[in-house]
């Protein structure tokens, strides 16, 4: 018997190569959370975003929808977690707005990489994802010996 399932789910799209649109959707037993939101691609700052409930427990949820504006003007670059933290979670937002928020930066953070593949020569690419996922993880940890 299943007792409880969680979906999140990310698309990041570009037209034009100056903007991008950023979506996810938290999908569970409880809750359905829609967050979008638009980053400039020159500077890494939120232009824009927005939440909807589709479908949450308690009548109050709706009440943190208009915490996604506190997403506008961050840059999305190293540090932002906190940041993110503060705009849309803690007690006058909701945790599960706050993960889909990270969830949709780390999306956006893999489509830099997709988009850089496209604009930077292979020598310049490698050494700038090496610089920026250092100590990230096992493959990008700082002494490998």
């Amino acid at each position: 018997m299943h007792l409880f399932n969680r979906s999140i789910i990310v698309n990041v799209q570009s037209q034009d190569y100056k903007s991008a649109q950023v979506s996810g959707v938290f999908l569970d037993s409880h809750h359905e959370l829609c967050l979008d939101f638009s980053v400039d691609l020159g500077t890494f700052e939120v232009t824009a975003a927005t939440a909807e409930w589709r479908r949450a427990p308690h009548t109050d949820c709706a009440q943190v929808e208009k915490r996604a504006q506190g997403l506008v003007g961050l840059k999305l670059t190293h540090g932002v977690r906190k940041e993110i933290q503060k705009a849309v979670g803690q007690e006058q937002g909701c945790t599960h707005l706050m993960d889909l928020a990270l969830e949709c930066v780390k999306g956006f953070v893999q489509a830099r990489f997709s988009l850089l593949r496209l604009t930077t020569p292979e020598p310049e690419l490698s050494a700038y994802v090496e610089d920026y996922l250092k100590g990230s993880c096992y493959h990008f940890r700082r002494n490998k010996g």
